[in-house]
């Protein structure tokens, strides 16, 4: 009689790096801010080392006053002038730290993408292209084995990160 062996096949903890313009249950307008929370918590339960990385918009820091200001200063070049910036920190649950990019002309305003209006904000590229090389930096700085993104806002950080 043959018996089935069972293979158990360990799974080894990665550091990886996730980044998305809206994560609950920080920022929210629809589904993928549900999407990149709930994935990087499980990935940190599953006992990876999670990085998430996300704009630092209005209202936020006031609501999760646990969140501490990092060291990391950002100082990027966006066409003819360099764009500064800080990096937030906070760690909600073990194996996971969310940074959040603060720049308030930026990110500090009625909502992430639209005006009041509900017309999109004309600076929509120049606020993202800003987040996507704040994110190439951290990947530098963090080095992590794997760097996993999320819509539009961050598409230009694969071609950044070479």
């Amino acid at each position: 009689m043959l018996q089935r062996r069972r293979f158990v096949v360990p799974v080894l903890a990665m550091k990886l790096l996730l980044a998305g313009s809206e994560v609950h249950p920080y920022s929210k307008t629809g589904g993928l801010a549900d999407m990149v929370g709930a994935l990087a918590k499980a990935l940190a339960r599953e006992g990876h080392n999670v990085i998430l990385v996300t704009p630092l918009y209005a209202g936020i820091r006031e609501k999760f006053p646990e969140m501490t200001l990092t060291d990391w200063k950002l100082d990027l070049p966006m066409g003819a002038h360099n764009v500064q910036g800080t990096v937030w920190k906070l760690s909600p649950v073990d194996n996971l730290t969310i940074y959040f990019i603060e720049q308030p002309g930026y990110y500090f305003r009625h909502s992430p993408y639209l005006q009041p209006d509900g017309i999109s904000y004309p600076d929509n590229d120049e606020r993202f292209i800003f987040f996507s090389k704040a994110v190439v930096h951290l990947v530098r700085l963090l080095e992590p084995a794997l760097v996993h993104l999320h819509d539009w806002q961050t598409g230009f950080v694969p071609l950044l990160i070479w």
